[in-house]
């Protein structure tokens, strides 16, 4: 099969959804979506910043936590690279931009820290410019990729003991799903040991889909019934809702969040 390309500007679409689950009483999850033109003079830049956040910490710390980590981050990223682009300031190399990530993590995890005590956040972040994707990651919330030439993947790796394990080859895939340290990570926003983030920037260069998700998602439904939705995104309807609705009716354990952006 041949490549398709994709267009000389790239076209972004995204949809956003959460639930609560069926077992929580509350929302620890927060989720940021972003999709812009910036028209200036000389050109015009497609960018898109997109976000979820899985809070941990119980009562409000979970809640406030990830609500932190998100808005500090958007201030950050507003401020070192939106603003100087609506100014008219040529596109950041790839060094650049991964700086700018990495910084607004570095900003998120002192700010969970001054103001949550006790609480902590994953953080999955994916910002598309133009046909460059970047991508900053920190826990057990995920980014997936698919294309017609790249099969449905995880572009992060798990920050958690259960996915060491597995790793390291002393637990199966399969008694990962139950085992009882599975929520346990050893890479979370608002721990003060072990603070680093895992970066990453891949050229698109061809129609493609991501799916940004809160394990309230692939922790409780089946890889390739994700997939059978995502595969469907065009039949109508919102597909990140539609995705959540798969993770409540396989039990709901947990909150949901997801982004789903297709790349055109």
């Amino acid at each position: 099969m041949l490549r398709q390309p994709l267009a000389e500007r790239i076209n972004l679409h995204a949809w956003s959804a959460g639930s609560v689950g069926k077992t929580r009483d509350h929302m620890e999850d927060s989720a940021f979506a972003l999709t812009m033109d910036l028209n200036l003079p000389e050109r015009s830049i497609t960018l898109g910043i997109y976000m979820v956040a899985d809070g941990m910490g119980g009562h409000d710390n979970g809640e406030v936590a990830s609500k932190t980590a998100i808005q500090t981050s958007v201030d950050a990223l507003n401020q070192t690279l939106i603003d100087p682009l609506r100014q008219g300031n040529p596109l950041p190399s790839q060094q650049e931009v991964l700086a700018m990530v990495e910084s607004a993590f570095t900003l998120a995890q002192e700010q969970v820290l001054q103001t949550v005590s006790g609480g902590g956040t994953t953080l999955t972040l994916a910002l598309l410019l133009e046909k460059h994707l970047y991508f900053g990651h920190i826990g057990d919330s995920r980014l997936y990729l698919r294309s017609d030439h790249a099969d449905f993947h995880p572009l992060t790796q798990d920050h958690s003991l259960v996915r060491r394990l597995v790793d390291l080859g002393q637990v199966s895939e399969a008694e990962a799903l139950d085992h009882p340290q599975r929520n346990v990570l050893f890479r979370a926003l608002g721990q003060t040991d072990g603070f680093k983030v895992d970066l990453g920037h891949l050229d698109v260069v061809e129609p493609s889909q991501l799916l940004l998700c809160s394990d309230g998602l692939w922790g409780m439904a089946e890889e390739e019934d994700i997939l059978k939705v995502i595969k469907t995104a065009h039949s109508g309807g919102n597909p990140a809702d539609r995705l959540c609705e798969l993770a409540n009716n396989a039990g709901g354990a947990d909150n949901i969040s997801v982004i789903f952006v297709e790349i055109r």
